[in-house]
């Protein structure tokens, strides 16, 4: 772990490679549930696709299941259903999934029970249905408001960071960019720093870098340019060495964000559609929608009569996606 946190991805998965080897060897006497999900979370996701290491994760929540470990068990289930959001699962089936293990986890572990919910606020958002999960609880939380309340109350300061992480998406998708900047920042200051680039900071790169370039070019100030490129850089520097393919069209697409600011108009137009064909060349439809939907907000922004042909594609990914209520948002 030293290792790949000094960024030396190449000797981490060296090392990430071995100590699995290890650990199977062992796995009849001591699972090592936990050393499995820290390998596969912090090395291995970034030269493996996600739905191997989504597929590593449910073995890894049955195998602590059966040892006892249902901590490490929950943190398993919570990445497994992480994973397959990021690579475009449909969400109707995601939302089946996280029902069946919210039923499951809550028995044990409330705490893994209560991100899961929150996960679900996310899906239930992009279909445009309510969130009906917060009945496992019993009635003593039953809404994000008493959520957010009892993560202050038990000083649960990664509770409170993820709460207002699912705002900050909330609006994203939203479109709503100042108050996804509202609630990054509250999120990150409630998460602290953390060293190296690890998942969920690298799709923060992502969705902020779009919100910083979008607010410059709403006219907000040049603080959002330098900000975005900022962003940019980090994801840059942080894909080195990384042979995973799952931030290639998202560091496409920030890219085109970036021309697009810049009044680069043949580049802007090159990138967003290389992030689109990357986009599909994985089948990721999720991304493929985000991508054509910027595409059509870059055209119309400079009077390009093929924008209303990418708000249909971004609109028809979107349904395919599961994604209705977000569907509903671009045909409007």
């Amino acid at each position: 772990m030293h290792i790949w946190l000094r960024n030396d991805h190449k000797g981490g998965l060296r090392w990430a490679n071995l100590t699995l080897k290890i650990l199977e060897r062992a796995k009849q006497r001591n699972p090592f549930i936990r050393t499995r999900i820290m390998v596969n979370f912090l090395v291995l996701i970034w030269h493996q696709t996600l739905r191997v290491s989504a597929q590593e994760m449910v073995k890894a929540y049955e195998l602590g299941m059966k040892s006892g470990d249902v901590s490490g068990a929950s943190m398993a289930i919570y990445l497994h259903l992480q994973y397959l959001f990021m690579e475009g699962e449909n969400l109707s089936s995601l939302q089946e999934k996280n029902d069946y293990y919210i039923k499951q986890v809550v028995k044990f572990n409330k705490e893994t029970a209560k991100t899961l919910i929150l996960d679900r606020m996310n899906l239930d958002f992009l279909i445009g249905v309510p969130c009906e999960s917060f009945s496992i609880f019993d009635g003593m939380i039953c809404n994000e408001a008493s959520l957010l309340a009892d993560a202050f109350s038990n000083k649960n300061r990664i509770l409170v960071s993820s709460i207002y992480f699912r705002r900050h998406f909330e609006a994203f998708w939203g479109g709503q960019y100042v108050q996804a900047l509202k609630w990054s920042k509250l999120a990150s200051d409630y998460a602290g720093k953390v060293s190296g680039p690890r998942m969920i900071n690298m799709f923060l790169y992502v969705t902020m870098g779009i919100v910083f370039f979008q607010l410059y070019r709403e006219g907000k100030g040049d603080i959002y340019y330098d900000r975005g490129k900022v962003m940019l850089k980090t994801l840059e520097r942080g894909l080195q060495d990384c042979s995973n393919d799952l931030f290639n069209n998202k560091l496409l697409l920030l890219q085109a964000e970036h021309y697009a600011a810049t009044c680069e108009v043949k580049k802007a137009k090159a990138a967003y559609e290389a992030s689109i064909q990357t986009a599909k060349k994985f089948s990721r439809v999720n991304d493929e929608a985000l991508a054509y939907e910027l595409q059509g907000k870059y055209l119309s922004s400079i009077v390009d009569p093929q924008a209303s042909e990418s708000y249909k594609k971004s609109y028809r990914c979107f349904m395919k996606w599961g994604a209705l209520a977000k569907a509903k948002m671009i045909k409007e």
